[in-house]
């Protein structure tokens, strides 16, 4: 054997060991970066409190008292209720993550209470008058319902009556939870609601032009941050787990098909495991990036949106008669 076959012989087990170095090196800086981007990205939403524009009920036409929550963990929550001539029951309304304050759906409280139904309004947690010193994605607020579900059914005029919980944006996901938590939620109205805080966090990464194989292995770090954050029991309150623990309460579902803060995509993760359990599902699509569902120029007065309002009117008509 020549010394040059032999030489060759010999630098194959070091090239092969140089590659290898490479490779762990690279998958380590890799999966370091995976782990770094929710630690640079959450305290965005994390860690802050929010303080919003405040709207008088009189301005909508209807009478509001204020009314203030008891939490589980000791959290005071600002809510106002307002009250229908003959209810039929209460409809607990939520906004989402940021604005409004849930003091600019007296509109919306104004329409139910037209048709028969009282609201009970939940200013979440750390938001305006409410207490709280973070926002939790729906896996903490959720108590916020459970609250007002506690208070409605110590009411002696509202303990025996239906309770439907409607919410937007993360305020949706919110009640989702909520319902699949408490069997005194007798109905969901969800208005373009996600599946979980770690697919919508894909879904913003995707947005921002991130590869989306990036995306979707960051995924796991995602939940590992919030597991860290909130703790890991905390990760079983998402809307995809809660809609599949509905059983025969009825839901309806609306979203809009270009929805820029929400994507369509977790609508039909809902639908599809709302469908997979069997959840009676009923569904209004809006075209177009519509996240509130409601046209803008009609929010402050919801009935004058014949497309909206005929559905959640009819939603409640059909399921409380």
């Amino acid at each position: 054997m020549s010394s040059k076959k032999l030489e060759a012989d010999r630098k194959k087990p070091q090239a092969k060991k140089i590659f290898i170095s490479i490779a762990i090196v690279f998958v380590v800086l890799f999966v370091g970066v995976l782990v770094a981007i929710p630690f640079l990205v959450m305290p965005m939403f994390l860690g802050q409190r929010l303080e919003q524009t405040q709207y008088i009920s009189t301005d909508y036409g209807i009478d509001s008292k204020r009314i203030t929550l008891k939490t589980d963990d000791s959290l005071s929550i600002a809510a106002w209720r307002t009250r229908a001539d003959h209810s039929k029951g209460t409809i607990i309304l939520l906004s989402g993550i940021d604005n409004p304050s849930v003091t600019a759906f007296f509109g919306y409280a104004k329409m139910l209470a037209d048709n028969g139904w009282d609201s009970l309004l939940i200013e979440m947690r750390a938001r305006s008058e409410s207490e709280g010193e973070e926002i939790g994605l729906g896996m903490t607020e959720w108590l916020d319902v459970k609250a007002g579900v506690d208070y409605l059914i110590g009411d002696a005029e509202s303990r025996d009556l239906p309770i439907v919980a409607m919410g937007t944006s993360m305020g949706a996901g919110t009640v989702i939870i909520a319902a699949g938590e408490l069997s005194e939620i007798d109905a969901v109205i969800s208005i373009s609601a996600f599946s979980s805080w770690s697919d919508m966090f894909v879904e913003y990464m995707s947005m921002s032009d991130v590869p989306k194989v990036i995306a979707v292995l960051d995924k796991p770090f995602v939940n590992m941050y919030l597991g860290f954050h909130f703790g890991f029991d905390a990760l079983k309150y998402s809307p995809f787990n809660g809609i599949s623990k509905l059983g025969e309460r009825p839901i309806l579902m609306m979203h809009s098909t270009e929805d820029s803060q929400v994507p369509y995509s977790e609508f039909e993760k809902l639908f599809d495991e709302a469908n997979k359990n069997q959840i009676d599902v009923t569904t209004f699509i809006r075209k177009g990036d519509e996240h509130f569902i409601c046209y803008d120029e009609y929010f402050d007065i919801p009935t004058q949106d014949l497309e909206f309002s005929k559905t959640v009117l009819d939603f409640l008509n059909v399921n409380f008669p």
